[in-house]
């Protein structure tokens, strides 16, 4: 069982603004790589886990909750897989 952490309303505040603000990014990006018909591979448990690897070297407040991460969960969907459709011809009857 993991240990109970009082936070302080503002600290709530800007983990719930920094997720929604990451999720928009996420959507934003995904429709943009969408639009340039590309796409994006999601994150492997490699990846995951060197990021919050990183995260624990940049903050060392968080370096002991960041170490007990062996491979972070994935929080948003993979990538949209989206195919975009061929441009429609003019019909040369009209």
């Amino acid at each position: 069982m993991g240990k109970n952490v009082i936070v302080s309303e503002e600290t709530l505040r800007d983990l719930l603004e920094a997720h929604a603000s990451l999720s928009a990014w996420y959507y934003e990006l995904s429709a943009a790589l969408a639009t340039a018909g590309a796409s994006a591979r999601s994150p492997d448990d490699a990846s995951r886990a060197a990021f919050v690897e990183g995260i624990g070297k940049m903050f060392p407040e968080v370096a002991q909750v960041a170490a007990s991460i062996r491979v972070p969960r994935p929080f948003v969907p993979p990538p949209p897989r989206i195919s975009i459709p061929a441009p429609i011809a003019d019909d040369p009857k009209r």
